[in-house]
Order: structure tokens, then C-alpha cells, then sequence
């Protein structure tokens, strides 16, 4: 099968100063591919070239971004070396794909959340966002709520009615209902204590399994990484490389 997302060579520069050079990503179906550095290394900025989203100010100096799954095309090619221009062009090119092809799960829920919608209203949207459409979206919103642990009154509530582990199931929800072949989840245990970080993370890659969806785990956390990798292991069957 062909990879979900292959970069090469990403350097990105701000003002003349070197955010990121020569990174390399290979995400494949049915695996995960962990992202890790310290804080302040350029995670997040990274995460966000793998989805064809080079911010406003940064110059794409080089590399190229491709997903093999979907089509043989280097969406970097007309980027590098431009400016602003290019990068929203490339921003809109690549909309369509942040759903259905791939999906983003960011730090806190807070970003994920749209804080005057219910759960529900926004895994509707999500799920619109599908390839092929539910027989019935409110079974299709239960379904989501019931695959990361949450009882089906959350659909109606606002994310300032539940807890913060709660607003973290919802946002896995939130970026796995579109049934994506690639998820991004960049540092699922921020802002949570250990118990959570533990449940969240064993909860991700248990979606993502299940799905069998390429995950491209970003994080600062060697235990996280760790187990995630041992939990990966524990679930090969018996005599598998």
C-alpha cells in the first residue's frame, strides 16, 4: 500500500532565521510515525506543512509534500522559494483534503472546540465532511461519542459543560469522524495530569487502530512515545515483525 504522507527535505525560514531544515516524515497506513523534540523545536510548524499550511510570514525555503495514497504530486513544488501568496494558494489547494483524507487533533481542546456549538452540532459537521454520507447522522453522532467514551447527553452540551478529559475525548471525536486516512494529533497530553494523559493517548491509538488509519503522533513525552510503542507491540499477533 502506499504511504498516507511523505515529506522531504522541509526547511523553513522566518525573517531570514532557520525555523526548520531538512525534516523528514513518512507516515504509512495502519501505523503510527511519532513526531518528537523539545518544546520550542518547531512541532506544531511542522504539523502544519504536512497539511499544506505554511503560515503568513514564513518562507518555504525548501522540501517537498506528497501523499502517495491519493495522488502522485509534489504540492510544495510551486511554493518554495515564494512568498504569502503561494501559501494561501497552497492553503486553499489543499482544503479539501483536511477531513475526509486527513485530520488534525491539536494541543488543547480549547483550539478544537467551538465554544457556542454543542458537541454534537460540531460532529455533525465533521461527519459532513465524509465521503460517503451516514443513513442517519444522529446515530452517526452517537456512534462517535460511543467510540471515545462519552454517553450520548454530551451531544447537546457545550464544551464548557464538560471537563477538561471530556473536551479531549470530544475533540479525538471531533477529528476522527470524518473517517480520515491520516490523523495528526499534536501532543494529545498537553494540559493533562497523568491518569488522563495515560487514558487519552491508549484511547488514540485505539481509534486509530481500530480505523486502521496512519497516525502521525507529535509529542515532547518519551513515556508517552514509550507506551504508545509498547501498546503497538502488544497488539501485533503472536509472530508478526
Amino acid at each position: 500500500m502506499s504511504n498516507l504522507l511523505e515529506v522531504r527535505g522541509l526547511h523553513i525560514q522566518h525573517a531570514g532565521r532557520t525555523l526548520i531544515e531538512n525534516m523528514d516524515v513518512t507516515v504509512e497506513p495502519g501505523k503510527v510515525t511519532a513526531l518528537m523534540g523539545p518544546s520550542g523545536s518547531g512541532k506544531t510548524l511542522s504539523a502544519r506543512a504536512c497539511m499544506g499550511q505554511i503560515d503568513a510570514g514564513l518562507r518555504l525555503v525548501g522540501g517537498s509534500l506528497r501523499y502517495p495514497a491519493l495522488a502522485d504530486r509534489n504540492w510544495f513544488e510551486p511554493v518554495v522559494g515564494q512568498g504569502d501568496g503561494a501559501n494561501r494558494k497552497l492553503l486553499k489547494d489543499t482544503a479539501l483534503l483536511r477531513g475526509a483524507y486527513m485530520s488534525y487533533s491539536p494541543q488543547l481542546a480549547s483550539s478544537a472546540l467551538n465554544p457556542s456549538r454543542t458537541i454534537g452540532a460540531q460532529l455533525a459537521l465533521s461527519i459532513s465532511r465524509r465521503e460517503e454520507q451516514p443513513e442517519s447522522l444522529a446515530q452517526a453522532v452517537r456512534d462517535c461519542l460511543q467510540e471515545v467514551g462519552l454517553p450520548d447527553y454530551c451531544s447537546g452540551s457545550l464544551p464548557s459543560a464538560l471537563s477538561g478529559g471530556m473536551c479531549q475525548r470530544a475533540a479525538l471525536a471531533i477529528a476522527v469522524a470524518p473517517l480520515p486516512k491520516l490523523v495528526i494529533a499534536d501532543e494529545p497530553e498537553t494540559g493533562l495530569d497523568p491518569v488522563l494523559t495515560r487514558a487519552v493517548t491508549e484511547l488514540l491509538l485505539e481509534v486509530c487502530v481500530n480505523r486502521g488509519c496512519g497516525l502521525l503522533l507529535i509529542s515532547h513525552q518519551d513515556e508517552t512515545v514509550e507506551r504508545i510503542g509498547a501498546s503497538i507491540v502488544r497488539t501485533r499477533p503472536e509472530g508478526a515483525a
